[in-house]
């Protein structure tokens, strides 16, 4: 469906309050899970007109060229806000800090960086930004020190209260405009709540988090003004483990042994739910999956050499990237015809990827090309797309990929391909860790005639269509409005026992 056509529909209705979007940061070569964020909130506000805060906590003191480049990227739309927590709290009025309340057996005593200390000063704008403090072998991080714009302290994070200059015990201090100090805790996670509280006030508030890194402390923050809805964007599953009763993966604990700390799971897919719902019980599950852009114009499909496909991923263990090359060097042997594969991304075990390549003797049809900042441009110029990786939720690349006509191959692995892939008609599907199986597939993909090849391409394009914006904020409207509704139903049950 093309943007005119979305025009003529009036906007969907998304439950009134303030909406906000929850993650550690924004990386300069973010990836699946930040993508599909800022596009959800995007759609927030183009399909339904509401307003959406993205809310980080990773110290960035770049934030203002962060911001300018999302927006001249498109990532960054009218409507949507990049909030931090450093510099917010920087900017706090000491009245709102006064309403900090600290821990009530606080353990340690406030020590800001003195300037005899050895220290690292870290400059931003202009002006002291940090002081970082590290042991004696310069390994680790014992303290920092963070300092407004006119150089009073507002917060200090000492790592070695128990013994100076040895790690052990924290203690943090929240501090006036005359860096007195005004609250302290011995964990990180009250600050966060703290800030939280600040942002959301008395607001009714939606909350989707994205990132598990927050989502483990977002497990404390009950308000009754506030719904908050966790969005699981990969496999809840430790590696090699068969879901729904395998072990849970170990970043995935936390939140999944308090899945009533939410009001609602949001999985990606029908089946991780129903794995989900089989292992912890049903309750406060839900699914909506990612969306992605239809271009109005499809790109050529007949000018595309079926002999090239590409991969977007980061070169991690995970992602399975050496059974690809793997794939790729069996499929030239089968076929004895020069498929070639362009690896798009960035990651640790890129030399390891580069050794494997020349033992293969596939210099000339295997290539990394690093980081790519126009992946849909890259698949609408390839005929195929491999995804090899050992879970996911899923994929955006997938839909992506579809959307622009470029046939998926991937395993069928935990979870989303064979959630929306129907082998040999809009893509293939191949037994996970089959690199035979996915040779095989290569090399079908790439004997079709120009008419089946035109039906495979326009049915991966229709599967997509399944997935624009406005059908997925559709679904995310539906979904909060039952939050709502069991959020109530559990308060009103709370007060009458």
């Amino acid at each position: 469906m093309s943007s005119k056509i979305n025009q003529l529909h009036s906007p969907i209705e998304l439950p009134s309050g303030y909406h906000c979007a929850v993650t550690w940061g924004i990386p300069a070569d973010f990836g699946g899970m930040t993508s599909a964020l800022l596009r959800r909130s995007r759609a927030f506000v183009r399909e339904a007109g509401v307003p959406v805060d993205v809310l980080t906590f990773e110290y960035d003191n770049g934030l203002d060229d962060l911001r300018c480049e999302m927006q001249v990227a498109g990532e960054l739309v009218p409507g949507m806000r990049l909030r931090n927590l450093w510099e917010e709290l920087a900017a706090l009025p000491d009245q709102d800090v006064a309403a900090a309340r600290g821990d009530k057996n606080l353990v340690g005593t406030f020590a800001p960086i003195s300037d005899p200390e050895p220290h690292t000063a870290e400059i931003s704008q202009g002006s002291l930004g940090r002081r970082i403090r590290l042991d004696a072998a310069a390994e680790k991080t014992l303290q920092i020190d963070y300092f407004r714009a006119d150089g009073s302290l507002f917060v200090s994070d000492q790592r070695d209260i128990n013994d100076r200059g040895v790690e052990g015990g924290r203690l943090i201090t929240l501090c006036d405009r005359n860096g007195e100090p005004v609250a302290g805790w011995n964990k990180m996670w009250p600050l966060y709540l703290f800030w939280l509280d600040m942002v959301v006030g008395t607001q009714e508030t939606f909350m989707i988090v994205d990132s598990k890194t927050t989502a483990n402390f977002i497990t404390r923050f009950r308000r009754d003004n506030v719904v908050t809805l966790h969005l699981i964007h990969n496999s809840h599953m430790a590696s090699g483990q068969v879901p729904p009763n395998g072990e849970l993966s170990s970043v995935r604990r936390y939140v999944f042994e308090r899945l009533d700390s939410y009001d609602g799971i949001v999985l990606l897919t029908e089946r991780q739910k129903d794995d989900v719902d089989a292992a912890f019980g049903p309750g406060n599950t839900f699914v909506v999956p990612n969306s992605t852009e239809l271009p109005e114009r499809l790109p050529s499909w007949a000018g595309r050499s079926q002999d090239h496909g590409v991969m977007l991923a980061g070169l991690t263990h995970r992602k399975r990237i050496d059974h690809a090359i793997r794939g790729i060097g069996k499929a030239n042997a089968l076929a004895g015809a020069p498929f070639d594969l362009t690896i798009y991304g960035q990651g640790p075990v890129r030399k390891q990827l580069e050794t494997l390549i020349s033992k293969l003797g596939l210099n000339q049809s295997v290539h990394l090309g690093g980081f790519d900042s126009e992946p849909r441009k890259r698949l609408s110029q390839a005929s195929f797309m491999l995804l090899t990786s050992r879970m996911e939720g899923l994929p955006l690349v997938l839909l992506e990929a579809m959307s622009v006509g470029c046939i998926p191959i991937a395993y069928d692995m935990p979870y989303g391909p064979a959630d929306i892939i129907v082998d040999g008609v809009n893509g293939y599907l191949v037994e996970a860790g089959d690199i035979d199986g996915l040779a095989e597939r290569i090399v079908r993909q790439g004997s079709l005639s120009s008419v089946e090849m035109e039906a495979m391409r326009q049915a991966a394009r229709e599967t997509a269509e399944r997935f624009d914006d406005r059908s997925v904020t559709l679904q995310w409207g539906r979904v909060m409005s039952e939050a709502v509704d069991r959020k109530l139903h559990q308060m009103a049950g709370s007060l009458s026992s």
